[in-house]
């Protein structure tokens, strides 16, 4: 046999026949792979189940110690189908929901680049799923689950730091859900989408979107909340404080009434768990230079947020640090700045590389040059 032929047995691109597997043998001196009992006496007759049984057994053992020669990852994925069900029932479309449920923890608690890997298969069969045929309430509920599944794909894709693919699967989103029943899904979308243009440098406009969500009366007291104080940070952003100080009133008017049970189950991740409104508030204050009412609303929101939610807490506490150094209580401030560096390190977020950005500028500022050297060098980790 030629050295190429028996380089393509080697490589799985030929046959291994018994006939070869003997010659193995007798060349190396040792055995290649067990001989069965019932055709000892010739093993040139061994049926091609015989190796196929051999092979596997041995490819086995070597995997069992790490020294398996294993197929390209995606050549094993060759010949998996994932056709839909040609009529979905409820047990498709609650998957949908529990993929959603799972992603939205995961992603929370910092892991967003592996989280938003299990959101794109995901996305992929709900959208799959529907265009099948179903009840017209679950193809409703299906809807808000894919709308739900893409916005906060889109919401990650922004916080790994580009915009405009983000806005793509945002309006993607926001289309889902308007086809839904839940009224706060769509005006979150909404309010993301907001927030995405006004990172990109038009903050009108974002307010402007937000007022066309807040114009849906059917929307929870929890999440006009929500809008009312992000409205309140782009109106910062767009150099309109009055306007900005409005939204602050009407958001704790909204608190005021105070009914979170009405908000849909998807929004305990964020909109109406803990510490969620005080930290919104918080941030909106802070960019309309309420120094003393941040301060309250992110403490508040520092001794109340789940330990999950990671980002938003990173957000707080840098915010806080600022205000520290502001006020000269420089000590609890670079205390809180190296606290925000250390728990900044490995978090991928644009956001949060924003921020440590300007605590270095803050820092610079007031003239503490070593802590700026430092957290310069520990932004440096959470940069996208």
């Amino acid at each position: 046999m030629s050295k190429g032929h028996l380089s393509r047995v080697e490589r799985g691109q030929r046959p291994v026949t018994p006939a070869l597997v003997r010659a193995y043998e007798i060349t190396l001196g040792v055995p290649v792979a067990a001989t069965s009992a019932t055709n000892s006496d010739d093993p040139d007759a061994d049926t091609f189940e015989d190796v196929k049984r051999r092979s596997l057994l041995s490819s086995i053992a070597a995997a069992s110690v790490g020294a398996a020669a294993l197929e390209p990852l995606a050549r094993l994925f060759d010949g998996f189908t994932e056709s839909p069900p040609a009529y979905v029932g409820l047990t498709e479309v609650e998957a949908v929901e529990r993929a959603t449920d799972l992603y939205m923890s995961v992603d929370l608690a910092r892991h967003g680049a592996m989280a938003a890997a299990m959101a794109r298969g995901a996305l992929r069969w709900a959208v799959s799923l529907t265009e099948r045929r179903m009840a017209p309430d679950l193809r409703e509920r299906l809807f808000s689950a894919t709308g739900l599944l893409a916005d906060r794909l889109g919401w990650a894709t922004f916080d790994a730091g580009t915009p405009p693919r983000a806005m793509q699967l945002l309006t993607f989103a926001l289309d889902s859900a308007a086809r839904g029943p839940d009224r706060d899904l769509r005006a979150h979308i909404m309010l993301d989408l907001s927030t995405v243009l006004t990172d990109m440098g038009r903050p009108s406009d974002g307010v402007e979107i937000l007022r066309m969500a807040l114009g849906d009366e059917r929307i929870s007291s929890a999440e006009q909340a929500n809008l009312h104080a992000v409205a309140a940070r782009h109106c910062a952003a767009a150099g309109d404080r009055a306007a900005g100080l409005r939204h602050v009133e009407r958001a704790e008017a909204a608190l005021s009434r105070g009914t979170p049970a009405l908000a849909p189950a998807w929004a305990r991740h964020i909109t109406v768990s803990p510490g969620h409104h005080d930290s919104a508030l918080g941030l909106a204050l802070f960019a309309l230079g309420e120094d003393d009412r941040a301060r309250e609303r992110l403490t508040a929101a520092m001794s109340t947020l789940d330990p999950e939610r990671t980002r938003t807490g990173l957000r707080c506490l840098t915010r806080l640090a600022i205000l520290d150094i502001r006020a000269g209580n420089y000590d609890e401030g670079e205390a809180k700045a190296r606290r925000a560096a250390a728990e900044a390190s490995g978090v991928t977020s644009a956001r949060i590389s924003a921020d440590l950005r300007m605590l270095v500028r803050t820092a610079e500022q007031y003239g503490k040059h070593d802590l700026a050297a430092e957290l310069t060098s520990a932004s440096s980790a959470s940069r996208v």
